[in-house]
């Protein structure tokens, strides 16, 4: 199927879709960034784009390029965009810095929060987080292993951590692109340091953010078995029909 045939639905388009894309995949141990290994037939970064250019909602896509890729990363945007508005900018030191500057060219009042390393994100997933009645919310998923602390210089067993008060969180998150440009500017304000930006705002700006609920699926493509695992899972979900925003 030709990649130029993705169409666009009409609906109202009211959402910045921020991409971050910007690392150089370093424990993957591929030739190039992650996000463009092939994953069932498409760069990977391509699952979410494809996402993201299905959801009527999203007006636009910023994604930013690690240094050196900018061209691989338009090539992909001109083949999965179908029409639909992009920026490519350059990658940050930090992923903190990659967010503000990804946020900072956003047109829209209202920003989606996704990472290329993330490739199961759905049509059904977006639309549920674009239109839940919160300003600002994310997905987080139960753990479902066992927890302890460990003293970091001994690297003794400590205590056992409760599962019932801690949750991986996980991308997408939507924002009010003013609440999450203030908890930067403040975050950069007094030196913090956030790895994610759900904790950032509530922190920095003491605004509530929801938490919806995440699954198992929506897992971080990082390590070389995690391509492994991710390959399959990907081909189950097709084979299944379960996965309908893929061409």
């Amino acid at each position: 199927m030709s990649l130029h045939r993705l169409t666009r639905p009409q609906p109202e388009p009211q959402v910045s879709f921020l991409l971050l894309s910007g690392g150089v995949g370093s424990r993957s141990n591929h030739h190039e960034p992650k996000q463009f290994y092939k994953l069932a037939g498409h760069p990977m970064i391509a699952h979410s784009i494809i996402a993201a250019v299905r959801t009527p909602h999203v007006a636009e896509i910023i994604v930013n390029a690690p240094e050196g890729f900018e061209d691989r990363t338009r090539e992909i945007m001109d083949a999965y965009c179908a029409g639909l508005p992009y920026k490519i900018l350059p990658a940050g030191e930090t992923l903190q810095e990659s967010c503000e500057t990804l946020l900072a060219a956003a047109q829209k009042d209202v920003v989606v929060l996704h990472e290329a390393a993330r490739p199961f994100i759905s049509v059904d997933m977006l639309t549920d987080l674009i239109t839940c009645e919160a300003e600002n919310a994310g997905y987080c998923h139960a753990i479902a292993f066992s927890m302890c602390r460990i003293h970091p210089e001994t690297r003794q067993v400590m205590r056992g951590v409760s599962r019932d008060k801690v949750f991986d969180i996980q991308l997408p998150q939507k924002f009010a692109r003013a609440t999450l440009t203030d908890a930067h500017a403040k975050a950069r304000e007094e030196a913090k340091v956030y790895n994610e930006d759900s904790v950032m705002v509530v922190e920095m700006t003491k605004k509530p953010v929801l938490s919806l609920e995440g699954t198992s699926r929506n897992r971080k493509v990082t390590t070389p078995e995690d391509f492994i695992v991710a390959e399959g899972m990907m081909k189950d979900f097709h084979s299944k029909g379960k996965v309908t925003h893929h061409v």
